[in-house]
C-alpha cells in the first residue's frame, strides 16, 4: 500500500495508538535466537558500530538504544557497555520484560518519538528508521536527546539522489517500511542546527548474503547517519 504524501499524517493519525507495532506485542514468548539471526545477518555494520563505539568510550557515561529488541546488545555484547550507564527502549512489551529478567540495564517499552525521555551521552539505532511512521519527528527527536553522539543505521539501502523519503504501509507487520532520503536527511540536520561538521550521512556496506530470500529487494548497502557533536 503506498500513500500520498497528502493522506499520510491522517494514516499516522489513524495508527499511532492502536495498529503501529501491535505485531511486535502478539508473540508473548520472545525467541532470542530469531533477533539473534537478525542481528547476524549484517556483520560489517555491527563491527562498524563497534568501532564508532569504542573510538568514543571516553565521553560515554550514557546510552540509549532504540530498538533493543531481545537485547543482543546488552545481553551478549554486554562488555561494551562496562562502566557505561545502558537504556533499551522498544515498542514490545514482551521482548522489554525479556530484557529485564536477564539484565541488570534498565529498559522501557514505549514509542520513543511521542515519550518523554532524558538526554543520553550516545544514541544508537539499527534497523529502526525504516519502520517508525514519523522519520523526520524519529530524528529529531535523537538529535534533541544525544548529547554528543548518535549512530543510526537504515538498512533499505542508500538513496542519494531521492529527494523526499518513500513510505510504504505493511498491514500484517503494522508498521511501514521506508526508503530514507539522503537530501531530507541533510536538509532536516542542518535545520536542526547540526553543523556540516558535526554530521555525516554515508553509505555503508552490510555483509548481508544477498542469495537468501530475506535479502530481496536489497543491495547490500546502508545508509549510516553519525551525528558528532562539537
Amino acid at each position: 500500500m503506498k500513500l500520498s504524501i497528502k493522506n499520510l499524517k491522517k494514516k499516522i493519525g489513524n495508527i499511532k495508538k492502536t495498529e503501529y507495532g501491535a505485531f511486535w506485542q502478539k508473540e508473548k514468548n520472545v525467541n532470542f535466537e530469531w533477533y539473534e539471526t537478525l542481528f547476524l545477518r549484517t556483520p560489517i555494520i555491527h563491527k562498524d558500530f563497534m568501532r564508532f563505539l569504542n573510538e568514543r568510550r571516553v565521553d560515554l557515561k550514557s546510552v540509549l538504544e532504540i530498538g533493543s529488541g531481545a537485547g543482543i546488545y546488552p545481553i551478549k555484547y554486554r562488555h561494551l557497555f562496562n562502566g557505561i550507564d545502558y537504556t533499551g527502549i522498544d515498542i514490545s512489551q514482551p521482548a522489554i520484560d525479556f530484557c529485564k529478567k536477564r539484565s541488570s540495564f534498565d529498559f522501557i517499552c514505549g514509542d520513543f518519538v511521542t515519550m518523554e525521555l532524558r538526554t543520553y551521552d550516545m544514541i544508537f539505532t539499527h534497523a529502526v528508521i525504516d519502520h517508525v511512521y514519523d522519520i523526520n519527528a524519529f530524528l529529531l527527536k535523537i538529535v534533541k536527546l544525544a548529547n554528543r553522539y548518535a549512530y543510526i543505521s537504515a538498512y533499505r539501502g542508500y538513496f542519494p539522489e531521492m529527494k523526499a523519503h518513500k513510505m510504504r504501509w505493511k498491514n500484517d507487520d503494522g508498521c511501514f517500511y521506508n526508503d530514507i532520503s539522503v537530501p531530507e536527511i541533510r536538509k532536516l540536520l542542518l535545520e536542526s542546527g547540526l553543523t556540516e561538521d558535526e554530521f555525516r550521512i554515508r553509505k555503508q556496506e552490510s555483509g548481508m548474503d544477498l542469495s537468501e530470500s530475506y535479502a530481496d529487494g536489497l543491495d547490500g548497502f546502508e545508509t549510516i547517519i553519525e551525528i558528532n557533536r562539537k
